[in-house]
């Protein structure tokens, strides 16, 4: 009996290993098309470099992909360093949205505010280990499309509940 219980349970395990493949590619292939805005950001999925106004001199490297069927988008700025970081972008309720995991250890929300030649303008909304009134946390984030292989990044820090830096990130599309 136990060898029969055995078998069947190897039987079960072989036949859901061959299903997971074919369900896991079916995933790959999944098209989702979000907002106008949404659908701009999917054009950074690939590997751009450039400078930071904050680290003059340093190379700077973020990454885009897809994830989730295509419904959303992963960037992983300075990947591999020790203040590696990650926003999600995706649309909510039909208007681009993101969160940033940050290395303040902290993970701010932001909301689209306005797009308009070629910027898109994100505003705080929330955000998880953050007192905006006093934490250092990202606040604002203006992306601007300049061509198909350049964009530029100004992020927003807020300390004590005002502006205390933008550190601007200039890059350009490497792959």
């Amino acid at each position: 009996m136990k060898r029969i219980n055995k078998l069947i349970i190897a039987a079960t395990f072989l036949a859901f290993i061959g299903v997971l493949p074919a369900g896991a590619a079916e995933n790959k292939t999944t098209s989702h098309t979000g907002s106008a805005q949404f659908e701009q950001m999917k054009t950074l999925v690939g590997t751009w470099q450039g400078t930071s106004s904050r680290n003059k001199g340093d190379k700077v490297t973020v990454k885009y992909h897809l994830t989730s069927g295509g419904s959303a988008i992963v960037e992983t700025l300075f990947p591999g360093a020790p203040y590696e970081m990650i926003t999600v972008y995706h649309d909510e309720k039909g208007k681009l949205a993101m969160s940033h995991y940050c290395s303040l250890k902290n993970q701010p929300r932001m909301k689209l505010k306005g797009a308009d030649n070629g910027e898109l303008n994100f505003g705080y909304k929330g955000g998880t280990n953050i007192d905006p009134k006093k934490d250092a946390h990202m606040h604002g984030l203006k992306l601007a499309f300049i061509n198909e292989n350049k964009i530029v990044q100004k992020w927003t820090v807020y300390e004590n509940g005002k502006t205390a830096e933008i550190n601007t990130l200039t890059l350009s599309r490497v792959q």
